[in-house]
């Protein structure tokens, strides 16, 4: 079922109310967001922290070996872990090879003063492969640099000589929780953050990777609205084959069935060979849009046996469209979501188009998003 809950007594002046208190729009068109920050970090509850590439690497890049070097620490490595980071406050996610915390460090200046960091903790282990995950990972997170993407700023060692990855803290939460808490959004604060994250989508997939599972509870907010896209352990990497005129995928795990169902691509659910996954993710960022307008995921599974999936599949092939769509408004914006919704793949438009379409590069992005601050 959708993951996203908005309950209908929420009262309409009482959304705009928060709406107006979390956008300014200034009369030149500009806009700036003004989001809750959240002093606890439940807002991640259930949500998978990047697990930045782990299974995944393109063929244009090698492992790095035991001996290659972490990602250049901002402070001398003979600095203790907790002199840099603090205490462990909360841990978000326990699996079987690491652990997901938040990390608080006080100012020695200002003792109201904290620093917030997330910090993915691999425990100690025996199997070479957790070692070698663990480089991989943040080698991999160290070379995706985009205003767009949560990544890796440290790896090092905390004080009891476990392997650690440090990534920032996205005080805005989750755009799940955000979407669950203000409902509808606005146009222009929907489309500023569709924007961000089909620049973010367009990135991977010009570099050869699809993420595969997009949605709502993966896509971080900063205070001020900048998105982050996380969690990329279900993401692949494509390789151009000079001897193959097709992409080609390698990887480091079995591929499997990934995302959660109801953001998953038709493609995928009849299990038919996915030539290109990155369409897989057009179609999920399609589904991120639509539910920040209409506060809610617009079907259970893109399957004909969900009723709602259905009547998108029929509304498709009339005059008067399907109504959530349709109820977009400008006609260039119901186009490129037909478009990115499109049940045959290698018919959907792809990440770089939807940029260039007229919608998309009319829209205006906020400076805390062009800036990814």
């Amino acid at each position: 079922m959708p993951s996203i809950n908005i309950s209908v007594s929420y009262a309409d002046h009482h959304r705009n109310k928060r709406k107006r208190e979390h956008l300014d729009i200034s009369h030149d068109g500009t806009h700036h967001h003004l989001l809750p920050t959240h002093e606890s970090s439940h807002f991640l509850d259930g949500l998978k922290l990047p697990n930045i590439l782990v299974r995944w690497i393109p063929l244009k890049h090698s492992p790095p070996s035991d001996q290659e070097p972490l990602i250049p620490s901002s402070q001398p490595q003979s600095s203790s872990f907790a002199s840099k980071y603090g205490s462990c406050t909360e841990i978000l996610h326990y699996g079987t090879h690491s652990s997901v915390r938040v990390y608080t460090r006080k100012s020695s200046r200002d003792s109201k003063s904290r620093q917030l960091h997330i910090v993915k903790v691999f425990r100690p282990s025996s199997q070479p492969s957790i070692t070698s995950h663990y480089r991989l990972e943040q080698h991999l997170s160290s070379s995706l640099s985009h205003p767009n993407i949560c990544r890796a700023t440290d790896a090092l060692r905390n004080d009891r000589g476990e392997l650690c990855l440090v990534m920032d803290y996205c005080a805005g939460g989750d755009l799940n929780s955000f979407i669950a808490t203000s409902g509808k959004l606005e146009t222009v604060e929907a489309d500023c953050f569709f924007k961000q994250i089909i620049r973010a989508v367009s990135f991977l997939h010009e570099n050869g990777i699809a993420h595969r599972e997009l949605k709502t509870e993966n896509i971080l907010l900063s205070a001020h609205g900048a998105v982050k896209i996380a969690d990329f352990g279900s993401a692949e990497c494509l390789v151009h084959s000079s001897e193959q005129s097709a992409m080609t995928t390698y990887c480091l795990a079995p591929r499997k069935l990934f995302g959660t169902v109801s953001y998953i691509a038709p493609e995928e659910l009849q299990g038919e060979k996915v030539e290109d996954p990155r369409a897989g993710d057009v179609w999920t960022a399609a589904l991120v849009y639509m539910a920040m307008r209409w506060g809610r995921l617009l079907w259970g599974i893109a399957s004909e046996e969900d009723t709602q999936f259905g009547e998108y599949l029929s509304g498709r092939q009339t005059e008067e469209g399907y109504p959530p769509i349709e109820a977009l408004g400008r006609t260039s914006r119901r186009n490129v979501v037909y478009a990115m919704l499109h049940p045959v793949p290698h018919r959907r438009i792809t990440a770089s188009n939807v940029l260039r379409s007229e919608w998309v590069h009319g829209v205006v992005v906020c400076d805390a998003g062009e800036l990814g601050l």
